[in-house]
C-alpha cells in the first residue's frame, strides 16, 4: 500500500505486521502495480521505480519529464507509464530502459493505461482517447470528446468503453476508433471514476452520485438506472468484488455494493466505513 506523502508499506497478510516501509522521496497520487516479485510505481517527483517486493530493494528508476499521477500497467515484459508531460512511456520491466515514448497528446495524461492485445488505450486532458501500438508507440487512432478523459477505459472483445468529464460514455471499435453505439450515452454529469464490466453490462458512476447500468451492445440503460447515492460524490474508480459484484466508494463514509447480475439496477446494500 502507499500514501499520498510517498510512503510505501508492506504488511504480512497473516499477522498484519509491517514487513518494510519505503520512502519514495516524493508524493504519490497513483497506486502500486504488482507483478511477480517486483512492484512498480510513479511519483510526483517525475520518477518511475521498480522495487523488490520482499525487501523494498530498488531494482531501477526512470526519470520522466512530468509528474506521474496514475498506477503503471504491466503487460508481458513492459511497464507502461503515463505522465503529466503528455507522454506514455514503455519501459523494459527488467531493466527500466526506455523501449519507446508516445508524446502525441496535447496535454497531460493522468489516467492509467489499459493494455489489450496489441494496443494501449489511454485518455488525456486534451479531450482525446488514444489507441497506441504496444510494439512501437505509433498512433492507431484518437477519439475526441468535449472534456478531459481522466477515467481509464475498459476493453471487452473488440470494443473500448471510455467515460469523460463531459458526462458521456463512449463505445468505439478497438481496431478503427469508429463509434460502436448509435451515440454516446449522456449521464448528465462529469465522470471521474473508471467504469467496470459486470453482469454483461457496463457499470458507470457519475460525479454527482448516480450509478448507471448500460447495455454493452447499444448503451441503453437498464430498468432502474440510475441509482442515486444521495448527498455524496463519486470520484474513485469502481472495482469488482466478483464477476457480478461492483463496489462503489463515494466521498461519504460508506461502501456501496451492487449486484450487477440482476436485470434491473437496484439500490444496493452498504457497509459503513471507519472514520
Amino acid at each position: 500500500m502507499s500514501t499520498f506523502k510517498g510512503e510505501l508499506f508492506a504488511l504480512d497478510t497473516a499477522t498484519g505486521q509491517t514487513r518494510w516501509i519505503h520512502d519514495a522521496g516524493a508524493g504519490m497520487v497513483g497506486g502500486v502495480a504488482v507483478d511477480g516479485d517486483a512492484i512498480y510505481f510513479g511519483t510526483k517527483g517525475k520518477r518511475v521505480f521498480a522495487l523488490d517486493a520482499k525487501s523494498a530493494r530498488q531494482l531501477w528508476q526512470f526519470d520522466t519529464k512530468g509528474e506521474i499521477w496514475a498506477t503503471p500497467a504491466v503487460d508481458g515484459g513492459t511497464v507502461f507509464v503515463t505522465s503529466l508531460d503528455g507522454s506514455v512511456y514503455a519501459l523494459d520491466k527488467a531493466s527500466g530502459q526506455k523501449k519507446w515514448v508516445f508524446n502525441g497528446a496535447g496535454s497531460g495524461i493522468a489516467a492509467r493505461p489499459v493494455v489489450s492485445g496489441d494496443a494501449v488505450y489511454v485518455g488525456s486532458f486534451d479531450n482525446k482517447l488514444y489507441s497506441i501500438k504496444t510494439a512501437d508507440g505509433a498512433l492507431n487512432w484518437s477519439l475526441n470528446a468535449d472534456n478531459w478523459f481522466w477515467a481509464s477505459p475498459v476493453v471487452q472483445g473488440n470494443v473500448v468503453y471510455a467515460a469523460a468529464l463531459d458526462g458521456k460514455v463512449y463505445a468505439v471499435d478497438a481496431s478503427s476508433g469508429q463509434a460502436a453505439w448509435p451515440k454516446p450515452f449522456d449521464t448528465g454529469a462529469a465522470i471521474r471514476s473508471s467504469p467496470v464490466i459486470a453482469g454483461d453490462a457496463l457499470i458507470v458512476a457519475s460525479r454527482n452520485g448516480k450509478v448507471f447500468k448500460l447495455g454493452l451492445q447499444n448503451g441503453d440503460p437498464s430498468e432502474g438506472s440510475p441509482v442515486t447515492l444521495a448527498g455524496t460524490s463519486i470520484l474513485s474508480n469502481l472495482t469488482l468484488g466478483g464477476d457480478n459484484t461492483v463496489l462503489v466508494s463515494p466521498t461519504s463514509s460508506a461502501l456501496f455494493i451492487f449486484d450487477a447480475s440482476r436485470s434491473a439496477l437496484e439500490a444496493p446494500g452498504n457497509v459503513p466505513l471507519p472514520q
